[in-house]
This record gives structure tokens, sequence and C-alpha cells, in this order.
């Protein structure tokens, strides 16, 4: 089941928020500079699954409490998303994002970096304007993690390195961090009990880990027509992710020296790479990669038993499943 899809259909009882949400986006990408303005209009057409503000809003639902700056704290975390697949795109030099051409395609690298650096701050400053200094401190550290664990992503390929407390590490400053803020901020802005703030916090992590691990297995069991790139593309841009960590773990010694040298190669050729996917099926890297996505999973389920019973809570419990059994 894709997730795109059946988290689309999920959020049906809190389209109201949604459709607010997406007005006040609209209203915080408006700006005098006209190619500004462009970019933005532009970028609203990629629209992509909305799950960051989507959590915003049903933690902070699901928490009993609520206020409707809720809503623009959603629009601050998506702003920021937003700015980083953008640079994401600069870095990798995607020439397309979700099927269209990606800024730095359409325009160039110079306006990229510039439109990323400007849905940034804009963001930071919508936050500001919310006046909670809690909130506003969650995402900028999540955005510093952020920033780090890209960075640390890239240092990790370089240096081929497969130990699993590297990969963790990364990808919790990498994608769980952004996630996390986004469950955090709901329930701070709507002022709900410190229990449950900090029990969401950490199913956002959980979250994020798990949702990591499962676009790492993609890449490998995924259809490319589906992902929209080859399988195994990770691995050629010098990603080094679960599956791969996992299968150097539970190969026999003989068997891993061939895949290292593959890694720190300066030029793998293409039966190279095609040689690490099967020695990543052989040695059962998947397998192990997805039962560790179940295990977060499963503790981010745990951390919603305090809250009250509600459809909110319950959406938080599907888009848990969801996220370890999609398949684009």
């Amino acid at each position: 089941m894709s997730s795109s899809g059946s988290l689309g259909q999920l959020l049906g009882p809190i389209q109201k928020e949604i459709d607010h949400f997406e007005q006040r986006l609209d209203e915080m990408l408006q700006a005098d500079v006209e190619m500004v303005h462009d970019v933005a209009r532009y970028m609203a057409t990629l629209k992509g699954k909305r799950l960051r503000p989507a959590l915003t809003v049903l933690c902070a639902r699901a928490t009993g409490h609520w206020d409707d700056r809720v809503i623009d704290a959603g629009v601050g975390v998506e702003m920021i998303h937003a700015a980083t697949l953008i640079h994401d795109d600069l870095v990798d030099q995607a020439d397309t994002r979700r099927g269209k051409a990606s800024v730095n395609a359409k325009w160039n690298d110079h306006v990229a970096v510039m439109m990323g650096d400007f849905l940034l701050a804009r963001a930071l400053c919508l936050l500001v304007d919310l006046g909670n200094l809690e909130a506003l401190g969650a995402v900028s550290r999540a955005t510093e993690r952020l920033s780090m664990g890209e960075i640390f992503e890239f240092q990790i390929g370089l240096q081929a390195d497969t130990r699993e407390t590297s990969y963790f590490s990364m990808v919790g400053d990498k994608t769980a961090s952004l996630i996390s803020a986004s469950c955090r901020i709901g329930p701070l802005m709507a002022d709900a009990p410190r229990e449950m703030v900090e029990a969401l916090t950490k199913y956002g992590e959980c979250l994020g880990l798990a949702f990591q691990i499962a676009d790492d297995v993609l890449d490998f069991t995924g259809d490319a027509s589906t992902l929209g790139k080859p399988v195994g593309h990770d691995l050629r841009e010098r990603k080094i992710t679960l599956p791969l960590i996992k299968a150097l773990d539970l190969a026999p010694e003989a068997g891993r020296a061939e895949i290292v040298a593959i890694l720190t190669s300066t030029e793998p050729s293409e039966s190279d790479w095609t040689r690490v996917v099967e020695f990543v099926e052989e040695h059962g890297g998947v397998a192990a990669a997805q039962e560790t996505a179940h295990e977060y999973a499963a503790q981010a389920q745990e951390c919603l038993q305090g809250l009250p019973e509600s459809v909110s809570r319950s959406i938080l419990e599907t888009a848990v499943r969801l996220v370890v059994e999609r398949d684009s």
C-alpha cells in the first residue's frame, strides 16, 4: 500500500485543519520580490504528502487540547521541510522532484540556494511571531540537527563508515529530528500536559527512524518505475543504509572484504553496484532492516498508550503501520 494514498485517506477527520493549513501556507509564501513569488508558486504545485503538518495537528488533537496557532506551527515546519528538499535536490543535482522539474533545474543553483534560505528564514519568523519560545526552540534545534545529519551522511559515504551507531546518529538527526519536532510543537502550542508533550515527541522520533529505515529498504525492494529511481540508487550516491550495514554484519568475513573494497573504490563499475545489491539480498540485509523498522514502530505505538482514546490517536497508530508497510 502506498503511504501517500493511504495517509491521505486517513486525514479526513482533520480535513478542516488541513484546508486551513493550505490557506495559511499560501499566505506565508507571498513575497514582494517577483522571483521569490514565482518560485514559491511553483513549489506549491509540488505538494508533498504533508506528513509533518498533519502530525502537528493530529498530535495536538490527540491530547484533547487545541489552539488555532497549531496550524501556523505546522506551516513553519512544512516550510523548513520544503527548504531542505530544495537544498537536497541541489546537492544531489536532481533534475526532478515528484515528477516535475526541481527548482535548481527550472531556475538554477543560485536561485535554489537562496530560495531554500528564504523559506528557512520565513519559517523561523513565523514561529517567532507565535510567541512560544519552547516551540521555537524545538524547531530551531531540529533544523540544526537536520543540517548536521546531512553533513554526517556525506561524511559516512566518503569514509565508507558502515557502523550501525553512525547510521542511527545520522538518521536521528537527518530525518527523525524534524518529524519529532512536528509532533512536539502541536501539543506545546495547545498547552497540553507535559507528559503528553514528551510522549508525542518520542513518538515522532521513533516514527522518523522507522520511516527512514522503510525508505532505505525500498531502495532495494522497490520497483524502479514506482520509485522514479533505479534500485540501489542510494548506494550509487554513496549512501550507506541499514540493509547494507545489516548484510555486512551477517555475512562471513570473506564476503565482507569484497564489498568494502567496492565501497571504498574511487570508480565502482555498474556491475560492482549490482554485486552489492545481490550481496545485501544474499545475506538477509533487507529482512533484518525491516525487523528494526518494526521495532521502532512498536516503540512509537507504545508512546501513544497514555493518550485518551480518540480518532486522532487511532490515525497516529495507523500512520505508524503505513510507514513500515509502504511500497513507494
